[in-house]
């Protein structure tokens, strides 16, 4: 099982199962963080409330009266299943060690603490610890909107029945229990802290130990919390299993086991297999599933562990891809169910905490997202089902669609992904995906029965593709503009623009949006392509297949350079050069291999995947290197999409039972293999190899779709 090493600094981590998800920092301490909920995104969270701010152990060693503290980790290891955190040197004048380990177990709404202490001396030592545990029962951001508000303080209690400390929210059913192993020789409830003051209406718990240690000699203190919102009873229920002894860790190695081993990518090149493996571990942290909320792919975390419409779209198409169509399902289902609810008219949310609020109903593109993603996880599943189910709101969704089109140009207004004040004009991503999602709802109408339905979209889909790469594309810079728009539109919002290149890294950058805008200044008022921004969304005709050949490999080639391109892969913005993210970069590789330039996508996935580890140990963040989220879900799109779709070339057609196979091969990959690709009602598994130019692959079928192969392909197929 893999695991990665580092030492302590500051980064975060997470401890993860569907149910618990534990934040702290590396150094084994919680310090107050986050925007959303000011100085309350860490800790230990069971969706959608808080249970613990946090926990720390004061460490003793009597024989060596120096150390007397609260001690700080000086090592971390993080494996998919659980942290260890190794304390030596940082105990300053002792021969003693400790180790702590942090597990979730499957499927339980708690989690396992361990403390390992080692005597390594030849002389008895006399030791104590205190473990101090701070509650903080509290709710999930925009609770108050749902008339849900944090209890004037918790309470606890020690309940001899349960061998354990039960705590609650003074006033909402919101329950936790803390125990151990191993029976405390004193304990303490009470407004006191530890070495950090933490904020929230909580309350401590410390229980005090003491032994002796002979030479060589472990000993271990184990620690349990778990918790429930909604009764006492299933707060006990889960204390109870999560004490019974069961190897919950064995049952965890083997869960990822079997996630590491779906999709298995094997190219020769150790380091990237490893990154490609952790990245299906990361995103299985990432699962939210709340007790009556729903369950589904989270965003990132720590500030945004709830549910996105955008976010989604993008993971969704490398979920399917590693195989775990459950998970797709249930989200997209979600993100219908929460539309439904919150919106009615089609519009599908942009972002649901776990509580079923939303502080956004939905962005342009999101909507398109929606038809798409559905259409894609029907393609891959052959889930008729589903797609019948949700098929009366997807009608109401390309009504919305078409009423965002208020001058009929083809192009829908309003924000697109790409969330900057005055850049909800008719944005490129918005007109790309809404023409994807016309032609995914004409496949639609035509499996239903509604032929003239499906006619109609598809003509609307084509006429909406060639306005696309007539009205947005630049023939001077040969680059598709950010936005479509009057010059009126655009001056109004000149100061907005101008403003939010402030502190940009290009010099020229303001120089040149002045420039632009004073060259349109005078002319005629009708909409046209403006370049402003360059922003990453300029790959989106690309991204889809919705440019031309001779357009795309222009500006494929342009944006392989180093206005588009920085140490980690795509900036998200040309013209700032100032940030990357793992969406920016994905969506670049996606956009390069689709036109067959796979050894451009491999490039910028190997920029990608050096950031892996720069922040928290076995993750890649959302912006590189080491910022935003430490765990971010679209980074699975980023990473297998471009391996599976492009590379490998799978492209499963469930509506006529194929599989097109088209693959195109890095030229750095000799041999290489993906296994276990779960498609439709069977898997693929694929091997390759390029002998001196001769590229051969042979590829086992299981399912029962027939698998199609180019026509003039430059390799040989064996079945």
């Amino acid at each position: 099982m893999y695991s990665v090493k580092t030492k302590s600094t500051k980064p975060m981590y997470v401890c993860s199962n569907e149910r618990i998800k534990l934040i702290g920092t590396i150094d084994g301490y919680f310090p107050d963080f986050g925007h959303h909920l000011e100085k309350e995104m860490g800790g230990l969270w069971l969706h959608p409330i808080k249970l613990l701010d946090g926990f720390w152990l004061k460490f003793t060693d009597h024989t060596s009266s120096t150390v007397d503290s609260y001690i700080l980790s000086d090592g971390f290891e993080n494996f998919p299943h659980k942290n260890v955190f190794y304390y030596g040197n940082s105990l300053g004048h002792t021969p003693v060690t400790i180790k702590r380990t942090q597990l979730a177990p499957l499927n339980l709404n708690g989690i396992i603490i361990t403390y390992e202490f080692v005597n390594r001396s030849s002389t008895v030592r006399q030791l104590s610890a205190s473990f101090l545990a701070r509650t903080d029962l509290s709710p999930v951001w925009l609770s108050e909107e749902a008339g849900i508000y944090d209890g004037r303080a918790d309470e606890m209690e020690y309940l001899p029945e349960a061998s354990g400390y039960y705590a609650k929210d003074s006033d909402n059913p919101w329950h936790l229990m803390i125990g151990s192993n191993v029976k405390e020789d004193n304990s303490r409830i009470g407004q006191f802290f530890g070495p950090e003051i933490t904020s929230g209406r909580g309350i401590s718990l410390a229980l005090d130990y003491s032994f002796a240690l002979k030479e060589g000699e472990s000993k271990t203190l184990q620690f349990f919390a778990t918790g429930s919102d909604c009764s006492k009873e299933e707060c006990f229920e889960q204390f109870q299993r999560i004490r019974s002894g069961e190897d919950f860790e064995a049952e965890k190695i083997e869960h990822y086991r079997k996630i590491t081993e779906q999709a298995k990518l094997k190219v020769g090149d150790t380091d990237f297999e490893t990154v490609f493996d952790w990245i299906k571990i990361n995103t299985d942290w990432l699962i939210v599933d709340t007790s009556k909320y729903g369950r589904a792919i989270a965003a990132g975390i720590p500030e945004y562990p709830w549910w996105f419409g955008c976010d989604s779209f993008y993971t969704l198409q490398g979920v399917l891809a590693l195989g775990d169509f459950k998970l797709c399902r249930d989200t997209l289902s979600l993100l219908l169910n929460y539309s439904r609810q919150l919106n009615g008219n089609g519009r599908i949310v942009h972002e649901i905490t776990t509580n079923g609020c939303s502080p956004n109903l939905g962005n342009t593109q999101e909507t398109a997202h929606f038809i798409s993603a559905l259409w894609k996880y029907y393609e891959w599943t052959k889930d008729e089902d589903f797609l019948r189910e949700a098929y009366d709101y997807v009608k109401l969704s390309i009504k919305w669609l078409l009423e965002q089109d208020d001058d009929k140009d083809y192009f829908p207004t309003g924000y697109g992904i790409i969330e900057i004040a005055g850049l909800n004009m008719e944005m490129i991503d918005s007109a790309v995906y809404t023409a994807e999602a016309y032609e995914c709802y004409a496949k639609m109408c035509d499996l239903i029965g509604e032929k003239e339905e499906s006619k109609i979209f598809a003509e609307l889909a084509e006429k909406t593709k060639e306005a696309i790469n007539t009205k947005f594309w630049e023939e001077e810079t040969g680059l598709y503009c950010d936005a479509h728009a009057s010059n009126a539109a655009v001056n109004k919002k000149r100061d907005i623009i101008i403003g939010q290149l402030k502190e940009a890294k290009n010099s020229e950058a303001k120089e040149y949006v002045k420039r632009i805008l004073a060259e349109r200044e005078g002319q005629a008022e009708e909409e046209c392509g403006w370049l402003l921004n360059r922003n990453w969304i300029i790959n989106t005709p690309m991204e889809t297949g919705i440019a031309p050949k001779d357009k795309a490999e222009r500006a494929l080639k342009k944006l392989h350079t180093s206005q588009f391109i920085g140490t980690y892969g795509m900036y998200l913005d040309g013209l700032k050069q100032d940030a990357t993210m793992t969406i920016s970069t994905g969506v670049m590789a996606a956009a390069q291999a689709r036109y067959g330039y796979s050894d451009r996508a491999l490039e910028l996935l190997e920029r990608m995947f050096a950031s892996f580890s720069k922040s928290t140990p076995g993750s890649i963040s959302e912006m590189s290197p080491d910022y935003g989220c430490f765990v971010q879900a679209w980074t699975t799109y980023a990473a297998v999409v471009p391996v599976v779709n492009y590379f490998f070339g799978i492209q499963p057609h469930a509506y006529e039972n194929v599989i097109s196979f088209e693959p195109s091969m890095p030229e750095k990959w000799k041999k290489a293999s993906l296994e276990k690709i779960r498609v439709l009602d069977g898997e693929l598994d694929i091997f390759y190899e390029n002998n001196n130019g001769k590229k051969i692959f042979r590829v086992r079928n299981t399912s029962s779709a027939k698998l199609v192969i180019k026509e003039e392909a430059d390799y040989q197929v064996i079945d």
